[in-house]
């Protein structure tokens, strides 16, 4: 899609931007673009590009959040198990990696995991390691078993398959990562704010090839990255990731409001947004989430600072037009000049707007989704393509 309204900045002066002032920054993440989105190849050539490949996707049973179900689950109905998010599913649906649900290796590089919740004082570190023997959420969200039951080790994985291993936290061990030097290894950390996440974003841990941040900036120009970190938020994902697991609602209506923002508005408030159809929030299954989303026209944020902005990513993907304040979010890149708004008058004011003007509407919506798919699709996926066929020539 051309956008034409927002300035490029050609990448090579991107690497200059640590020296700008952050205002001038922010000012740019919504009102312009770099010149690779021109350049860049469509997700349907990414998808072509990475068919002929053989990647995987691991995650420990120990792991609180995604994929709950058996190794090598079809993507659709693997991601639809999800224990709280939709997460990284682009690497399943739109690149056609296998998931594998290991157990926890014995091996202590395998332990990083525990920096997460061992960070509060309080946490039982084998209180948390015994919720993978216990069924999600009581089974109130569908599940059936326990993560451990669905599991395998580490050493049953046929590594010898794989050209890209995609790893959350380090589910594997350096004794297998050195038995299979030509894959290319890649740390995808659960928790960013980490010891070992921190670091990583300078230099990947022992054995990995690569680092993806949790990160979604347009200019990905935070200090202190190293060559061998690639900006991908958790939710890398696309509109087909979307398309590919839940079925489209053919008529949109209302308003999905992000969910701390939902708790900070009042019942008037809530009262005043019925106007534009039902009123919804975050909760449920990832599939009930999935459906309010695909029902929705619009998504509003307004309080909640910091947020990361997984909510938003995937309610861009499934269709909304993502309305709100920009200083909600760590990194403000989603919005565009439109989509902007400082508070919650401004936020009807301009939902009404788009409402008297169904054209208006579609063309933001379609411009917010083409810049989304850049920055948490397009661009990892393409990026990560690069790295493999280095390591392939080294």
């Amino acid at each position: 899609m051309e956008l034409s309204s927002f300035t490029r900045i050609p990448d090579i002066l991107t690497k200059t931007f640590t020296l700008l002032p952050r205002v001038l920054l922010n000012r740019m993440e919504v009102e312009a673009i770099p010149s690779s989105f021109d350049q860049m190849p469509s997700s349907s050539k990414i998808r072509s590009d990475w068919s002929d490949l053989k990647c995987g996707f691991i995650k420990q049973c120990i792991y609180n959040d995604l994929y709950c179900c058996p190794s090598r689950t079809p993507a659709p109905e693997a991601v639809r198990t999800s224990l709280l998010r939709t997460g990284p599913m682009g690497f399943l649906t739109d690149l056609g990696a296998d998931f594998w649900h290991v157990y926890e290796d014995s091996a202590l590089e395998c332990r990083t995991w525990e920096e997460s919740p061992g960070s509060n004082p309080n946490t039982d570190l084998e209180e948390f390691r015994s919720r993978q023997y216990k069924l999600p959420h009581d089974g109130k969200l569908g599940h059936l078993c326990p993560p451990a039951d669905l599991s395998v080790e580490v050493d049953k994985v046929p590594w010898q398959e794989y050209e890209i291993v995609v790893s959350m936290d380090i589910a594997i061990p350096l004794r297998i990562i050195r038995n299979y030097p030509r894959i290319l290894w890649v740390y995808f950390p659960a928790d960013p704010g980490t010891p070992t996440s921190k670091s990583a974003r300078k230099t990947p841990p022992t054995g990995f090839d690569v680092t993806l941040t949790h990160m979604h900036r347009r200019f990905p120009v935070r200090p202190g990255l190293g060559s061998r970190t690639i900006d991908c938020p958790y939710s890398f994902q696309s509109p087909f990731s979307w398309k590919s697991t839940w079925a489209q609602s053919p008529e949109r209506s209302g308003v999905m409001v992000e969910g701390k923002t939902y708790r900070k508005l009042t019942t008037d408030q809530l009262a005043s947004l019925t106007r534009f159809g039902p009123v919804r929030r975050p909760q449920g299954s990832v599939s009930e989430m999935a459906h309010d989303l695909l029902s929705s026209r619009y998504y509003l944020s307004l309080y909640g600072h910091p947020l990361t902005g997984n909510g938003q990513i995937e309610a861009i993907m499934a269709g909304c037009l993502s309305i709100g304040d920009p200083e909600t979010y760590v990194q403000r890149s989603l919005y565009t000049p439109i989509t902007v708004v400082p508070d919650f008058t401004s936020s009807l004011h301009r939902i009404e707007e788009f409402e008297r003007n169904p054209k208006l509407r579609e063309q933001s919506r379609q411009e917010q989704q083409a810049i989304a798919e850049y920055i948490c699709f397009r661009r990892p996926a393409v990026q990560l393509l690069t790295f493999l066929k280095k390591k392939r020539a080294s």
